[in-house]
């Protein structure tokens, strides 16, 4: 006869750390609101991740300029604060 613990499911380890959209468009959010205040989280929107791509929508072209001169900064501190290398690149997206 078979114990419980063998009909059961295994936990699997994850090998890296995964990060939910949501979760990320949150720490991204805080991060430009901390950097730029409330009007530049109000004017830059994260809108898309995928592929450890974050995808912001500036509503404008001087906050799409500002967003461009600062990503690497933004990357920085958005992994950090995430605790992991969850993004590597920002791009820049019109918003509609």
């Amino acid at each position: 006869m078979r114990s419980l613990k063998d009909l059961l499911p295994q936990k699997q380890k994850i090998s890296s750390f995964e990060i939910d959209e949501k979760t990320l468009f949150h720490i991204a959010k805080k991060i430009l609101i901390e950097e730029y205040g409330i009007r530049g989280g109000e004017n830059i929107i994260p809108s898309f991740y995928k592929e450890k791509k974050l995808f912001l929508s500036p509503r404008s072209s001087l906050w799409a300029n500002e967003v461009y001169l600062m990503r690497e900064h933004l990357i920085q501190k958005i992994n950090k604060m995430s605790g992991s290398e969850v993004i590597k690149e920002i791009k820049i997206t019109q918003q509609i």
